[in-house]
């Protein structure tokens, strides 16, 4: 793509077929195509609701992505078995990837339902390594995670229950037992149609989107939001890794390869179409910060002082810690392509300046 062409697909507006700020009220079926249902999941967090999709196969039906495990999320499937589906038509449940509002209450509905879970081994790796790793030893990876970005010592108290494990019993999680693995060109026969699967990185392992050529539907999870970009960060078990670099390619593969005319079922906000142009928006953006980051590294700052200058505002303590996996991502995007290099301090604070 032309510098010519990207500027004016990131001047182009975006259609919402079903308007914009609009959806269906909570545990509401709403048809967004023939057999495809639109299922808004409210959140128990600042985020405060993910879209579900759900696909009727004939008689049965495939979910993809769970919610959050709260009783409130638990409440609205609770009022779509007893009065839409019968749980034991439902025969599949694909998540998109690992984060708890995809794939929160998957061991449960997959248990309530006795069906299999559909999900990339990427995405299965990383949830099972964060949920057996050993917790005693999270602290001192945060700590030292911490003290190399520039955080005070006093932040490790604050931080570390972010990077704990929550106390649910293990088999309330998804096993591998109950899983089917997918990867990228794999095809879901539902409803007499095929949905490709797509995958994209970066903003997690092996994320994975459905697309449905008949239909000109993508359930694009994560990887395509109307209004919000996805977060990419690097976290303290990935704290050298170049998922940006990964997010952006992604992005690109979304851009060139989905049919302009697709409409885009994302996990969050409203359908839209408008693809290329949204993936454009989110390169450029990230393209920026890094101009952004090229500039501020003529004198060696540390992750913490990096963020100031691409979040110049106030956070609070969930956006701080995202913020600066960010802002740590896109400073190993430069490393990874030798544009900057890296020291340790005396203090232990990793400072990032300009290659000579």
């Amino acid at each position: 793509m032309s510098a010519l062409t990207a500027e004016s697909e990131t001047k182009k507006e975006l259609v919402y077929p079903f308007k914009k700020f609009w959806s269906p009220e909570p545990g509401e079926l709403y048809e967004v195509a023939e057999g495809v249902f639109w299922l808004r999941m409210p959140l128990p967090i600042a985020l405060d609701h993910i879209n579900l999709w759900l696909l009727r196969d004939g008689d049965d039906w495939t979910i993809v992505d769970t919610g959050y495990d709260a009783e409130s999320c638990k409440a609205v499937w609770h009022a779509v078995f007893e009065q839409v589906i019968n749980p034991t038509r439902v025969t599949r449940i694909v998540v998109t990837h690992f984060h708890p509002d995809h794939i929160g209450l998957a061991a449960w509905l997959s248990q309530r339902c006795d069906c299999r879970i559909y999900i990339t081994q990427g995405e299965l790796g990383l949830y099972r390594k964060i949920h057996s790793r050993q917790q005693s030893r999270v602290r001192d990876m945060v700590h030292a995670y911490l003290q190399e970005l520039g955080f005070d010592a006093t932040a490790t108290d604050t931080y570390v229950p972010f990077f704990l494990s929550d106390p649910k019993p293990v088999n309330e999680r998804v096993q591998p037992s109950q899983c089917e693995i997918l990867q990228e060109h794999d095809e879901l026969q539902i409803n007499g149609q095929v949905w490709r699967v797509i995958c994209g990185n970066g903003h997690s392992p092996e994320h994975a989107c459905l697309y449905n050529a008949d239909q000109n539907l993508l359930i694009a999870g994560d990887q395509a939001i109307p209004r919000i970009s996805s977060n990419v960060s690097v976290y303290p078990a990935n704290r050298h890794a170049d998922p940006l670099g990964d997010w952006i390619s992604s992005c690109e593969k979304l851009r060139d390869t989905v049919p302009a005319e697709t409409v885009i079922l994302p996990s969050h906000q409203e359908p839209f179409i408008g693809i290329q142009t949204r993936m454009q928006q989110l390169i450029n953006d990230h393209l920026s910060q890094l101009n952004q980051l090229r500039l501020a590294v003529q004198a060696p700052i540390s992750a913490v002082q990096a963020r100031n200058i691409l979040f110049a505002r106030k956070l609070n303590v969930v956006d701080t810690l995202l913020a600066t996996g960010e802002t740590l991502a896109h400073l190993n995007y430069l490393l990874h392509r030798r544009e900057i290099a890296a020291k340790t301090g005396a203090d232990g604070v990793m400072l990032y300046y300009q290659r000579r």
